[in-house]
């Protein structure tokens, strides 16, 4: 492949997450936390991309249940969602209001320890997060400007974020 033909390809690969001028709507991108990432590193990862997402949740759920033991700080995120929502343990699609500091916070605890969260944005909006299988599993789809600035806070708190996700293929 010619120098020319390859940087062409380059730049265009590079550009399609951003649009065209033909109007076209930017592809959101479709990321991963890597698997084995440190637990501290995953906690900031996963809160700042929920960052991002929580402002534009239509829809919001967890699973109250984990496969392995509950550790203290997702115990005390667990009995503050049943207090403020009458839930109980073991129940499935709990529905939680992310603009509410506390909320989100307790969604942040669960999600490395649950079976299911989700968030959805409105339709069309390519904004998404899932986690699953018990943390083992987190994955989230963003615009690619806004998948920037996520990083651009990422490498504000000293997290490297290519060692934290990549492009699902």
């Amino acid at each position: 492949m010619s120098a020319k033909r390859s940087l062409t390809r380059a730049l265009t690969e590079f550009a399609w997450p951003f649009g065209s001028r033909s109007g076209q709507r930017p592809r959101p991108l479709d990321l991963f936390l890597l698997e084995g990432t440190a637990p501290e590193t995953a906690r900031i990862v996963v809160e700042e991309v929920i960052r991002e997402v929580a402002p534009d949740a239509a829809s919001t759920d967890i699973d109250l249940i984990s496969d392995l033991p509950w550790p203290s700080d997702a115990q005390a995120a667990l009995a503050a969602i049943v207090d403020a929502t009458g839930a109980r343990e073991g129940e499935t699609a709990v529905v939680l209001d992310l603009t509410d500091e506390r909320q989100r916070e307790w969604f942040i605890t669960l999600v490395p320890h649950t079976i299911s969260a989700e968030i959805w944005g409105p339709t069309g909006s390519g904004v998404s997060f899932s986690a699953s299988d018990t943390g083992t599993v987190i994955g989230w789809r963003l615009p690619a400007e806004r998948w920037e600035r996520v990083r651009a806070r990422l490498w504000h708190r000293d997290i490297d974020p290519d060692t934290a996700t990549q492009r699902a293929t």
